[in-house]
């Protein structure tokens, strides 16, 4: 048969089959090049791809550090999600960056120093020592496989092994450091007059006529923005444990199989141990324990006798209860012994054991056991049920994208609505910027399509549609009149002021004194001496202050500035002196290292803008939010 194969491969029959199989592989190839992946590719750098799912984790890890920081003075209406959505990606892209420098230039972590790193954690430890237990449960807690965590923190230390060679080895010159100390600690005599717009508005007269011109000559400033309802299904893990079912015996008994030391209790053990510290003399604690291990008695009374060494009972311990030294060995001790010196990670050990309790197995039919089961067969089969469920549910945004009526028949889910949303705000699901971001796209607005699912939280996916839409549409003028008036007379008492600050300006260069000024209804603040890193002052008027060209009691400088406050400033510094040494800002040591720091920051920057030049980025600007 093999032989008749092929003595006919060739000819026109062969020709045939080649394109006909051709053709079929053509065609099936060509609809993965269709079908959109679900995780897009938002960023290439250097040949290494950046995917959504990663700039988004990204992004809310930037979002709650800036909402921890900012604590209950945050407000999420003041942040553009696409500006930090673009910084955070710029972010990733320089470590990207850096990370390829670093791995080209021969940076290596051993498998030692990765260990280490890992050991040293205070989160990996219990009681002063490392446990393998505690690492692994907290990495599962986090969904984090240990190989992935490890390669993750490996990449880390490399990168940080660059950054701490280039921060080493920066330095700023004493000259400099003496300049920018002085410049820093400078202190300039500062007084100003302030005039408020308040005490111009009297007399003010706004016409119909200025109500109308203003409007006119602002059609963006009184608009209702574009708005729209949307309807969507939402798809999560309570909704999809409808279609789970109940488990039946056999994979109970399988799920019991495989986690017998789930539901049993573990072996323990009872004894105790003294504990040395290495401390500072790793010879002194080595013989220490010599000592004490020849000594007669038990270990509480020989500890007891010997200052500097702890002693500590065991009480049916399992190994995750005690430093891995200790549960090391009593896990290996006969009952009624006691160890040679054992040596952990910062102090010598004996350790004793006096009882093991050995380990109990659960019987599959005590009622505890079942319930335990049953949770765990249940939230494993939910799971599925939510995976299978979010595939069909990727796929039929894509099979059916006219209606949601298919997807929610097929899916069980039910349609929803939600209120007015803006590109800038809603409720429910509306405060989701991805949520917002994806109804207002020409696909789903404009051609009236469903969206692509879109993630909010780990285990939840909402496909929306428009159900109504509102375009921006130009308030009446009857309805914002008495708005444009206030704005009209606050600009003019503005003018009003800036004028007045203007006239005292030049009153002041030709010595009229500020105070004969300030009779003329300007507020006179007299600061005396001041740093650039006074906080009681208005950082604006701190800066017009530090900003005149050495002034004197001979030639006082002048500036007028407006401040936070919405106040205009008349900004006089008639002195300059460097701060005493008992009211210096920052100690010359202490600057000289936050210099140098500055300096490394500078040099890692500027070697991070290099590095972009010389690899290949490309950014796919549709795909980032």
């Amino acid at each position: 048969m093999l032989q008749r194969i092929r003595d006919n491969a060739s000819g026109p029959l062969a020709y045939v089959v080649v394109a006909v199989i051709t053709l079929v592989f053509g065609v099936w190839g060509i609809g993965s090049y269709f079908t959109p992946s679900a995780d897009p590719v938002v960023a290439n750098v250097g040949g290494t791809d950046i995917t959504r799912n990663q700039l988004e984790n990204a992004y809310q890890q930037r979002y709650q550090r800036l909402r921890q920081m900012m604590g209950e003075n945050f407000d999420p209406s003041i942040l553009d999600p696409q500006r930090l959505r673009a910084t955070v990606l710029e972010g990733l892209i320089n470590r990207e960056v850096m990370d390829q420098y670093a791995q080209q230039a021969g940076y290596r972590v051993t498998d030692a120093a990765l260990l280490g790193a890992i050991r040293n954690n205070t989160q990996f430890q219990q009681n002063g020592e490392f446990s393998p237990q505690r690492y692994r449960a907290l990495l599962a807690q986090a969904g984090i496989a240990p190989a992935q965590y490890e390669a993750s923190l490996r990449q880390d230390l490399t990168s940080r092994q660059l950054r701490n060679e280039i921060t080493d080895s920066a330095f700023a010159a004493p000259a400099e450091v003496d300049q920018a100390y002085r410049l820093a600690n400078q202190q300039r005599r500062l007084r100003y007059l302030a005039f408020d717009p308040a005490n111009y508005r009297d007399g003010i007269e706004v016409s119909d006529a200025d109500i109308q011109t203003y409007y006119d000559e602002h059609p963006d400033a009184f608009k209702r923005p574009e708005r729209v309802k949307l309807s969507y299904v939402s798809l999560d893990r309570g909704n999809a444990a409808a279609d789970a079912g109940e488990p039946d015996e056999q994979t109970l008994r399988t799920l019991f199989d495989q986690n017998k030391q789930q539901f049993g209790d573990p072996e323990r053990r009872s004894g105790g141990f003294i504990r040395v510290p290495i401390g500072d003399n790793a010879d002194t604690a080595r013989d220490t324990v010599q000592q004490v291990a020849s000594a007669e008695g038990d270990l509480e009374a020989r500890a007891a006798a010997d200052q500097g060494v702890d002693y500590e009972s065991i009480d049916s311990a399992t190994p995750a209860d005690l430093p891995e030294a200790v549960a090391n060995t009593l896990f290996e001790l006969k009952p009624d012994t006691t160890s040679s010196p054992v040596k952990g990670s910062n102090a010598w050990y004996l350790v004793h054991l006096s009882k093991i309790t050995p380990a109990s197995e659960a019987d599959f039919d005590d009622p505890k056991v079942q319930a335990q089961l049953k949770a765990i067969a249940e939230g494993q089969q939910t799971q599925q049920a939510y995976s299978d469920k979010s595939d069909r549910l990727e796929s039929l945004a894509y099979e059916a994208p006219n209606d949601l009526k298919t997807l929610a028949d097929e899916l069980g889910l039910e349609i929803q609505t939600t209120d007015w949303i803006t590109r800038e705000q809603g409720a429910g699901i509306g405060q989701y910027d991805a949520v917002r971001k994806a109804a207002f796209t020409d696909a789903v607005l404009k051609d009236k399509l469903n969206s692509t699912p879109i993630q909010l939280g780990a285990e939840r996916q909402v496909v929306v549609r428009v159900s109504e839409h509102e375009p921006a549409t130009r308030q009446p003028l009857a309805e914002v009149k008495d708005d444009i008036r206030e704005r009209v007379i606050a600009r003019q008492a503005s003018a009003k002021a800036q004028d007045a600050a203007d006239a005292a300006l030049e009153k002041a260069k030709a010595g009229t004194s500020l105070q004969t000024l300030a009779a003329d209804g300007a507020t006179l603040e007299q600061k005396g001496f001041v740093q650039r890193s006074d906080r009681q002052i208005d950082p604006r008027i701190l800066e017009a202050a530090f900003n005149i060209s050495q002034p004197s009691e001979d030639s006082p400088g002048f500036r007028v500035t407006p401040t936070r406050d919405g106040r205009i400033a008349l900004v006089a510094v008639d002195a300059m002196r460097e701060a005493p040494a008992d009211e210096a800002g920052t100690p010359r040591e202490r600057f000289a290292s936050q210099q140098r720091q500055y300096m490394a920051g500078l040099e890692y920057a500027v070697l991070g803008e290099y590095l972009r030049t010389q690899t290949d980025i490309e950014i796919n600007e549709d795909r980032i939010n």
